[in-house]
């Protein structure tokens, strides 16, 4: 599967649109995130949160491997990634990105934000992230973490 540009119209997206009050952009600058997370469907909850509520251009993959690819020929500002995947899992992903030469300079560089029903772990930190969204996305979870990196990177 290649990535795409994630546009949502899945009805538990929608509703979870619809159950927050807040609507907002933190941000007037159009950021390039990356979701990556085997899971088609809470990976579209999150793009369709990012894309509607924070303006950002999202890409989603489906694998570490795929988002390493698209890593080494387009550059990105944010990184969402799922812990669990099979094959390589987030935390061997987000080590490659940090440390692998094919992967662009400015990538190598950018948070990456452990995406997962997870409890933050130690390793997680190890591996080179900047922070963490619960599983299922939600418009609070993803505002809390993208005013601490917005803060850091502004």
């Amino acid at each position: 599967m290649s990535a795409t540009t994630c546009n949502v119209t899945a009805a538990v997206a929608n509703d979870l649109m619809a159950s927050s009050p807040i609507s907002f952009s933190l941000s007037p600058t159009i950021f390039k995130s990356l979701v990556v997370d085997d899971n088609i469907i809470t990976g579209k909850i999150l793009a369709k949160i990012l894309e509607k509520e924070f303006n950002h251009k999202v890409t989603c993959a489906v694998s570490g491997n795929e988002a390493l690819e698209l890593l080494s020929n387009e550059n990105f500002d944010i990184i969402f990634m799922d812990i669990d995947m099979p094959k390589q899992n987030g935390i061997e992903t987000c080590i490659k990105i940090r440390n692998t030469s094919t992967v662009l300079e400015e990538n190598r560089q950018i948070p990456v934000l452990a995406y997962t029903t997870n409890p933050w772990e130690e390793s997680f930190d190890q591996a080179g992230m900047n922070g963490y969204v619960a599983k299922p996305a939600s418009l609070a979870k993803v505002q809390v973490v993208l005013e601490k990196i917005y803060q850091s990177i502004l």
